[in-house]
């Protein structure tokens, strides 16, 4: 198989791509510098239209994903949360992080190092072209997540903690894949992919495999969480790669059933070894009362159902359950 990838004066040459296991009717364009990303036209319109953010991060105990508000500006992504959050303890040790953003047309998938910017500590501010950053990343993050902050206003503890507390993530990707499909119907096809993907161990998928999927055990969560387990829907899959971990797109086919991703993609990014993984699924709305979800944790394998199928099939034995609703969150043992 071969794919266009970009050579002098931007015109396209054709070299050989190893890992793709899945057929695809899209011709996948493989361009090298993901500081273009935002020149695509669809590409721009997940960074500017995707409702919340999905980052994946190592914490070393196992990969934790969940869903935040962000903007993009100045050819970076930038998210706003607590100093002391699971996120911001995992990056000060372990920069690199995965990120996922989805419309129901498009998704994207990215890698990249996290930079902690602290005003309060001029930690990532300092130098001048961050100084000059600041001002406009700001301005974009609030008009474009007014709706977010004012929800936090309201349902949050007041004080000067509110504001004191926070701190920001700048992250320019390093590495993306645009997606096509619909994330409702947990379908999707790879269409394009910026910067080097080609150190990911491009394993062949391992033969099909019975799922081994138990169910959850559901009195593990709040009532008002069980819901989201029981019935299908679209989720976020924090899943280890050479590149650290990644944040993927999966199907979420009810609790008891493996869940399931886009085979290509997951040759592309080198994901077929499996290991510590996460699965995230949730609310959105723009209060923190509306603002509720369930990751599971555990050892993740992946496997085809048939050489020539679409979808790889996930498996993940979990070990523990972290569910949050609003600013509370908790984490539970599932007993073995």
């Amino acid at each position: 198989m071969t794919v266009p990838t970009t050579g002098p004066a931007g015109r396209a040459i054709f070299v050989p791509f190893r890992g793709m296991t899945t057929a695809s009717s899209s011709s996948i364009a493989h361009l090298p510098d993901a500081g273009l990303l935002a020149d695509d036209p669809r590409a721009r319109e997940v960074l500017e239209k995707a409702p919340v953010l999905h980052s994946a991060v190592d914490t070393g105990r196992g990969l934790h994903v969940t869903p935040t508000a962000f903007s993009w500006s100045g050819g970076a992504l930038w998210v706003v949360t607590t100093r002391q959050s699971v996120k911001v303890r995992a990056l000060r040790r372990r920069p690199q992080l995965g990120l996922l953003l989805r419309t129901r047309q498009h998704g994207l998938v990215l890698t990249g190092e996290a930079e902690l910017v602290d005003p309060l500590r001029l930690h990532g501010v300092a130098r001048p072209e961050r100084v000059l950053d600041m001002p406009f990343a700001a301005a974009h993050y609030l008009r474009r997540n007014y709706r977010h902050v004012a929800g936090v206003l309201r349902d949050a503890t007041p004080g000067p903690a509110l504001v004191l507390d926070r701190l920001a993530i700048r992250v320019r990707p390093n590495r993306a894949v645009l997606l096509r499909g619909d994330s409702p119907a947990g379908v999707s096809e790879v269409l394009a992919a910026w910067g080097d993907w080609s150190d990911s161990d491009p394993a062949v998928a391992p033969a099909p495999t019975a799922p081994t999927t138990a169910p959850l055990d559901l009195s593990l969560l709040p009532v008002e969480l069980r819901p989201l387990l029981r019935r299908p829907g679209p989720g976020c899959l924090a899943w280890p790669s050479a590149h650290g971990p990644l944040a993927l797109p999966v199907h979420w086919r009810g609790n008891g059933a493996p869940s399931d991703t886009d085979a290509g993609l997951l040759s592309l990014v080198g994901g077929w070894g499996g290991g510590s993984a996460g699965l995230s699924l949730g609310t959105g709305g723009y209060r923190l009362v509306s603002k509720r979800g369930v990751l599971i944790r555990g050892a993740g394998t992946a496997w085809r159902q048939n050489s020539a199928a679409h979808r790889a099939m996930i498996d993940i034995a979990a070990r523990r359950v972290t569910f949050w609703e609003g600013e509370q969150s908790s984490t539970v043992p599932v007993p073995s």
